[in-house]
């Protein structure tokens, strides 16, 4: 059975998957180079079956997210509005937060009865099944099949979606139980999100400028309203965005929270709201039952890797793995997993690797390359090359191989540098024109991860994939201070030669050349500019950055 999966939200993306067997997975912002963007992803989905060598054709049926409830109900809302008015609130606030709990419920009134309807329709053009399922089963999905665990728990926390915005299961046996669901009025996404706007940034993008900020203030002022907005209910297994002081909404907008954070600086705010995510979240973990237990999370809320480090940390937890593509770009294989479960009765195969993209072809570098006027030379052991440039604390990005599927640069869309010098990080930071507050992540050899991570071996799995902190040992804050945070944490892609072979094998060749198991990787894009997905694509961004080195493919590029 050829299952074409599709998402259609924001990084709206498409996979295809074979007998249970994930081929390719794409986004569509790769391809026309919108970041985050949203709607059906026509390029995606061609692109996707060009990958998998599968013809429109072949395909059996198209899974997707988006299903709703024809009758669904009204009663959280009226329940939620009964307790703001009985809630001991100033007149004004009290009419705010009806007023705006009001506005979220036509909104999402009108999203489920439009929306949503018109983007499935749109499938239509493909001739084939549609199979829709729930957006937040969709997270579960990819979760749970992707872990490869047989028995696990999976949490998942968004903005929204649907009728939900968190939702705990109980799985086994390739099967889930949801045993909570935290409603869209009550969603830590917007909570974390609505600082995020109150801070000056861009909510649904730059969540993780408040995570990096957060480490400069240990001890926040703003903390005490700041926790007022949220809380779990461990008996119901859910999250509450808790009104009393009218900070907290189901919306961005919030002109009170602004007037409130602008009385701290903003590293004490950041700070605050992290330290209440961690604790609401890490409440709900240590509510599910049972000793030695596993988690597998999905859900923007988990690109929060602090947070997956807390919740690995309890002393309850096993482990936890974090589906790689964890935000809504990742809905398109979790459909498509769970309806292949749901048809065959067999579990979809786990989460290999994210190397499911394009490999730019020799002929199309070739071609970029004489076009653009740029030096280079084809290599013969590039990967040896490449190690040595980076022991002579040169930096280098390296474009080859298949393009990964998700937010993080895996090394195959990268650029690398040693990680001796903290400075490294602003000099890079002004040539991509980013501003960030979080150092570089470093990649790290998997025979030397533990050397240099405190419990490296807990959510190993999950940072395969960068997706989890960990406390760095004094060996790592010793060799690679670049990649070391203020709090004395990391963020490591933790690279075995089965997975990234190629580079593995730069790695294994700086070691030697160096003494240092890691160096820096980031991803390869300019400043708010998706990933670099063609030849064209990388050439452009490396005029703009004037770094000096650039692996496309077998060739080194130079300016």
């Amino acid at each position: 059975m050829i299952i074409l999966g599709v998402a259609y939200l924001s990084d709206a993306s498409a996979c295809v998957l074979k007998d249970g067997k994930l081929l390719s997975a794409i986004s569509q912002e790769r391809l026309n180079r919108v970041k985050l963007w949203h709607g059906v992803p026509h390029d995606a989905i061609a692109a996707a079956l060009k990958l998998a060598g599968v013809s429109l054709d072949e395909v059996d049926l198209i899974a997707t997210h988006g299903k709703v409830s024809a009758d669904r109900s009204e009663l959280p809302f009226a329940q939620k509005r009964a307790a703001i008015e009985g809630a001991d609130l100033p007149k004004e606030i009290k009419a705010q937060q009806l007023d705006y709990l009001e506005q979220r419920r036509q909104h999402e009134a009108r999203v489920v009865a439009e929306r949503t309807p018109a983007y499935l329709a749109e499938l239509d053009r493909y001739r084939k099944p549609v199979h829709a399922i729930e957006h937040h089963t969709a997270h579960a999905a990819s979760a749970y099949y992707g872990s490869g665990w047989d028995r696990c728990y999976v949490v998942t926390a968004d903005g929204w979606g649907e009728d939900a915005s968190a939702t705990v299961w109980e799985s086994a046996n390739g099967v889930g139980k949801r045993i909570g669901l935290t409603y869209t009025f009550d969603s830590l996404g917007y909570f974390y999100g609505s600082v995020t706007k109150a801070l000056g940034f861009r909510p649904h993008r730059h969540e993780g400028k408040v995570l990096g900020l957060a480490a400069y203030c240990t001890a926040p002022k703003s903390y005490p309203e700041i926790a007022r907005m949220v809380d779990c209910l461990p008996g119901e297994l859910r999250f509450l965005g808790c009104m009393e002081n009218g900070l907290y909404r189901p919306h961005y907008e919030n002109p009170r929270l602004e007037q409130y954070v602008a009385r701290f600086p903003r590293e004490d705010v950041a700070a605050a709201v992290q330290i209440r995510l961690e604790e609401v979240v890490t409440r709900l973990v240590d509510a599910l039952p049972g000793d030695n237990i596993k988690i597998a999370l999905a859900g923007g809320i988990f690109a929060n890797v602090k947070l997956n480090q807390r919740i690995a940390e309890r002393p309850r937890v096993a482990d936890v793995y974090v589906f790689p593509n964890m935000g809504d770009g990742g809905l398109s294989v979790g459909a498509a997993w769970h309806i292949h479960h749901q048809l065959t009765g067999r579990k979809p195969a786990a989460f290999a690797g994210a190397l499911l993209g394009n490999e730019i072809g020799d002929d199309e570098i070739e071609r970029e390359l004489q076009a653009g006027g740029l030096d280079y030379t084809r290599q013969n052991d590039l990967t040896g090359k490449i190690a040595e440039l980076l022991a002579g604390k040169n930096v280098v990005i390296r474009v080859a191989g298949r393009m990964e599927y998700g937010p993080r640069a895996l090394g195959n869309r990268s650029i690398l540098c040693h990680a001796s010098d903290p400075g490294i990080n602003d000099s890079l930071n002004k040539r991509l024109q980013r501003s960030e507050f979080m150092p570089f992540a470093p990649m790290t050899l998997v025979e030397h991860a533990d050397e240099n991570y405190v419990n490296a071996g807990k959510a190993r799995d999950a940072a395969r994939f960068m997706t989890v902190t960990y406390d760095c040992k004094p060996a790592m804050k010793a060799a690679c201070p670049a990649a070391v945070h203020i709090d004395g944490t990391a963020r490591p892609q933790i690279v075995d030669a089965a997975t990234y072979p190629q580079v593995h094998a730069i790695l294994k060749r700086y070691h030697e050349l160096t003494g240092t198991a890691s160096v820096i990787n980031t991803s390869y894009n300019m400043h708010e500019e998706p990933i670099v997905c063609s030849a064209n694509d990388a050439i452009r961004a490396f005029r703009q950055s004037g770094l000096p080195y650039m692996a496309l493919g077998d060739y080194l590029v130079t300016q």
